[in-house]
């Protein structure tokens, strides 16, 4: 009788220490919110990973005992309308309106109970998937509790997460509507509701209303809820008060707020929430904000510019700086300061505007010398009218100057580089440039691509005058003409466009850089965009068509017959007066 010899199963065989290292990487991996959103936002937590500790420990006792004792894999306490359970009052009853509505808390009180000390991560969804941005219910006159029951449930949540707010080491709160947002954040606000030493595990903070639509009006809604004159987050912070001075760190360990669509006191978050007080030397700094972002904000609800100004006093080691519809309120009267804030360790600044003016007057009240990575984004609505010009904005950035913003671009050729070897650019050490959507003349890119010698990657979306600004620069100098490239360490570029002809472009420029003595670029991207109706969708924008990497070819996407005169040189068959007009400009 022949018997089978069960060989055990290799994972099995590892050691428990690398068994739930493995478990833990499976559970806990990072999730953007949302498709909608680009993949713009990452949650500390990633919702459909929650259940993995769950599902581990039912394969088998081994398991089990592993999974239970790794009390880092049961650290993501996440509670979203999934818990939200509906029943009918009574067993015969048809009436939607006879069902009762309750939360279930039984997930959540297993990992709290399975995390025991461990710092834990905390991710409040209230989004609804059904939920439709043209009819926002809570601003409707019938508007009922019944509409969005997620929000009264919100107290219920925190009162069973305060007690372990010292554990706390993320939170983020998701939601479409202001409602939910807006009592948690009274909650969160209120210091008594808390005894002992608050968050001081803290590292992120992000609040987020989902909703891309807000930042494009001038008013906010609902109108009932505009002011909110509480301390931000005072519950966390061991109950400051307002006759106490601003203390000293309140969350020590806090590096990440991300504040999209939420407004606050600004006066009180510098005050409080930061906790650093104004014109603290660097020297006496120990920990600070790292990361800072504010979106979505209509301009009632923005921060003043003197607001503004002491957010990022408060935040003298801030690294990351995204403002998307957001930032100061210009109001009338605000002129440039002659002492910008100082932010020398800042690296990376994400600009999405709606105005160039106010966008080039924000960049100018902002000392960031050592800035690696900017993202500058037209972030107009889609429905408007016309394209705003952007050149006041990269002149700016081109050149530090304000007042060459004014008036039409008129510069003769030989006074464009004289400007470029005159002025202090403000972002020297500029390593990556990110151009979305961004229009203007190709005089205000050449001035820009001039003053970043040590761009290494640059990103386009919809910015075609960005790619004829990298040609070679013909400058007089006494008896001869020196030609230049501009951005000769540039090592990759990235192309999102929606013509055809501007693989060609793109290939025109690298040859003629190329033959300029510039390096070969290695990696080069591009990805051809078609309006979606031209591919049966009903949904409206772009989706990626095609996806050319034509950077390791040794001769390019595309090599003109030898006895076929260039079509894209001055004078060539496709004869695009701007674009010949920008190429003799520039040669």
């Amino acid at each position: 009788m022949n018997r089978q010899v069960h060989q055990p199963c290799n994972i099995n065989v590892l050691p428990v220490e690398i068994l739930s290292y493995i478990f833990t990487l499976a559970t806990h991996g990072s999730s953007s919110t949302s498709n909608d959103f680009k993949q713009r936002y990452e949650v500390p937590v990633s919702p459909e990973s929650v259940t993995m500790p769950t599902v581990l420990a039912s394969v088998h006792r081994h398991w089990r005992n592993i999974a239970l004792s790794t009390l880092t894999l049961w650290s993501s306490l996440v509670m979203s309308l999934e818990q939200v359970v509906r029943v009918k009052a009574e067993p015969d009853a048809n009436d939607k309106r006879a069902r009762t509505t309750f939360l279930d808390v039984q997930r959540l009180a297993a990992h709290i109970a399975r995390s025991r000390n461990s710092s834990v991560d905390i991710l409040i969804d209230t989004r609804d998937p059904e939920w439709d941005f043209d009819d926002d219910g809570e601003e409707c006159p019938t508007h009922n509790t019944t509409s969005f029951p997620f929000a009264t449930f919100i107290p219920q949540i925190l009162d069973i997460l305060f007690p372990q707010m010292y554990r706390w080491r993320s939170l983020t709160i998701l939601s479409d509507t202001w409602s939910p947002l807006r009592i948690a954040l009274e909650r969160l606000s209120i210091p008594t509701l808390t005894v002992g030493t608050g968050a001081p595990r803290l590292e992120t903070l992000m609040l987020m209303r989902c909703n891309e639509f807000l930042g494009h009006s001038d008013t906010f809604s609902p109108r009932s809820h505009l002011k909110f004159d509480g301390i931000p987050f005072a519950a966390l912070m061991c109950a400051p008060h307002h006759d106490l001075p601003a203390q000293s760190r309140p969350l020590p360990k806090l590096r990440n707020i991300t504040l999209v669509g939420v407004h606050l006191n600004w006066t009180h978050f510098s005050h409080y929430t930061l906790g650093a007080a104004p014109d603290q030397s660097l020297s006496r700094v120990s920990d600070c904000i790292q990361s800072l972002e504010l979106s979505q904000h209509c301009h009632e609800v923005r921060p003043t510019f003197e607001e503004f100004s002491g957010i990022l006093k408060a935040c003298p080691l801030l690294r990351k700086l995204v403002l998307r519809v957001s930032g100061p309120r210009f109001d009338e009267g605000v002129q440039r300061s002659d002492r910008p804030v100082s932010l020398p360790l800042l690296e990376e600044l994400h600009l999405g505007y709606t105005s160039v003016d106010d966008a080039a007057m924000l960049l100018s009240h902002i000392h960031a010398p050592n800035l690696v990575a900017l993202s500058i984004e037209d972030a107009n609505h889609i429905a408007s009218p016309e394209d705003e010009d952007s050149g006041p904005l990269l002149t700016y950035c081109a050149t530090g100057l304000l007042d060459s913003c004014d008036g039409p671009y008129s510069y003769p050729a030989a006074s464009k580089d004289s400007i470029v070897r005159t002025v202090k650019p403000p972002f020297p050490q500029l390593e990556r440039l990110s151009l979305n959507s961004v229009t203007a003349c190709m005089i205000p890119f050449s001035l820009l691509m001039a003053a970043i010698p040590k761009l290494r990657h640059l990103s386009i979306c919809r910015t075609p005058s960005a790619l004829t600004a990298l040609l070679p620069i013909r400058t007089p100098f006494a008896d001869a003409c020196i030609r230049t490239t501009p951005c000769s360490a540039l090592e990759s570029i990235e192309v999102f466009c929606a013509e055809e002809q501007t693989k060609h472009v793109l290939d025109f420029v690298l040859r003629e850089r190329e033959q300029g003595g510039a390096l070969h670029v290695c990696n080069v991207d591009i990805y051809l965009e078609v309006c979606s109706a031209d591919v049966g969708e009903e949904n409206g924008g772009y989706n990626i068509l095609e996806d050319d990497a034509v950077g390791n070819q040794t001769n390019g996407y595309r090599e003109w017959m030898s006895d076929e005169e260039d079509p894209f040189a001055p004078g060539g068959v496709f004869n695009d007066p701007d674009f010949d007009e920008a190429y003799h400009f520039l040669s």
